[in-house]
């Protein structure tokens, strides 16, 4: 793949601008794999992020964060490092982020007001972001329309933007739908779109976007069923996962399931606990391992006393889970390309999950893709997986074989060629 280094080609007679790109991106996301991407390919004009623990006030905190009583701060904060390769390039809006993290200690603690307060900090970073210009870039990469003001303020300096949609943006709709079925689980949703209205930007998040770069089919057809957003403007790119992975030797424990994630309404946590509970009543007592963070009325829901809650586990630590691990489930309602399943894959687990997760499963050749909601599908599947060795055996083959098509140097190649696509 060949990258123009220069400000200016020659393309059939005429000389155009090369592609240049600002990425705005809250957070270590994916450890910065965009900004990185577009470094290496000689494309990345500037990377504005919040707080990062060796860049700008944030290496301060990480030093100072411990004698300030502000320790596990600093220890969250040391973990994200905006890798060497683009700090040079990197700009943190420190002072923005310092000013949200002292009034969210300050706001009530309701869902509304503390949305209402990341949606002000969103804004002030955009306006920072403006500020301090785009060099000469021709396009913004943000990620769902962080920064808020970006995206009117690169239209009107004549960029083109690509949003990265990186989960269905049906999603809220969704998961509000659940609650209200499932209250005793999690709190009836607060009204968030009143909250939105007060910010004019967050609407804008698609009538701004030139082109949307979906993790998969499922966010791209979201966005053109739901959204009217034309198909021809939307990229689907996978995720991928470390190649190191595949190296990792499993010893699957015949009847573990293991879960990884939110233990939540959303990932589909209740309907893990009913399939349990159906296999349990058939006298097929399996072990069902959760790992990610879980509420306490969560864990405590009688569906769940057949599951094991580990709570949030160290990424050290779960590659151990996933090796032990006789089968993955994942029966999410909706999803962008949930990363967890890359992850099984990789490690030959057989995966059971919903077309709502956006994997790159495939039914009955890596694992089984069963419809959102239906506990007793489920069951059924994991029974078929743990019961019938043979076609365990056969599922785990295929799954790391399909891993190889997914690593983090294939989703680097796909997003390089996407954004060959995007014209100045």
């Amino acid at each position: 793949m060949s990258w123009v280094g220069v400000d200016h080609v020659h393309e059939t007679g005429r000389w155009v601008r090369a592609m240049r790109f600002v990425v705005t991106q809250i957070g270590a996301r994916r450890g910065y794999a965009v900004p990185v991407i577009l470094e290496q390919a000689g494309v990345l004009e500037r990377f504005y992020t919040d707080l990062a623990g060796n860049v700008g006030w944030g290496k301060w905190l990480v030093r100072l964060g411990p004698l300030l009583g502000l320790k596990s701060a600093a220890a969250r904060l040391a973990g994200r490092r905006v890798p060497e390769s683009i700090k040079a390039k990197t700009v943190t809006l420190d002072g923005p982020t310092f000013w949200f993290a002292c009034n969210r200690r300050l706001c009530p603690a309701d869902a509304a007001a503390r949305f209402r307060e990341q949606l002000r900090w969103s804004r002030s970073l955009g306006w920072a972001i403006g500020r301090r210009g785009f060099g000469a870039a021709t396009h913004v990469y943000s990620l769902m329309g962080e920064c808020g003001p970006v995206p009117g303020a690169a239209k009107q300096a004549g960029l083109t933007i690509v949003t990265e949609v990186y989960i269905s943006l049906s999603t809220e709709r969704i998961l509000a739908q659940e609650q209200r079925t499932y209250p005793e689980w999690e709190p009836v949703p607060a009204d968030l779109d009143s909250v939105r209205r007060e910010f004019p930007d967050e609407a804008q998040l698609l009538t701004q976007t030139d082109i949307a770069v979906c993790p998969s089919e499922v966010v791209r057809r979201d966005l053109e069923e739901n959204f009217g957003f034309s198909s021809e403007r939307g990229v689907v790119v996978p995720y991928g996962v470390d190649s190191r992975w595949l190296t990792l030797p499993s010893y699957p424990v015949a009847g573990r399931v293991l879960f990884v994630g939110t233990a939540g309404l959303r990932k589909g946590i209740h309907y893990v606990g009913m399939a349990a509970e159906q296999l349990r009543a058939k006298g097929r007592r399996y072990d069902f391992r959760v790992a990610g963070e879980v509420a306490r009325r969560v864990a405590d829901q009688p569906a769940c006393r057949d599951l094991t809650f580990l709570g949030r586990v160290r990424r050290d630590r779960i590659q151990a889970e996933y090796a032990s691990a006789d089968v993955f489930v994942l029966p999410s309602l909706a999803e962008g390309s949930a990363e967890a399943t890359y992850e099984a894959l990789a490690m030959g687990l057989p995966v059971i999950t919903t077309a709502a997760a956006g994997s790159v499963v495939r039914h009955e050749i890596e694992g089984y893709i069963v419809p959102e909601r239906d506990p007793a599908a489920l069951a059924r599947a994991i029974e078929q997986v743990v019961e019938n060795r043979q076609s365990r055996a056969t599922l785990a083959l295929a799954a790391r074989e399909r891993a190889r098509d997914f690593t983090l140097d294939r989703y680097r190649e796909r997003l390089v060629s996407a954004v060959q696509g995007f014209k100045p």
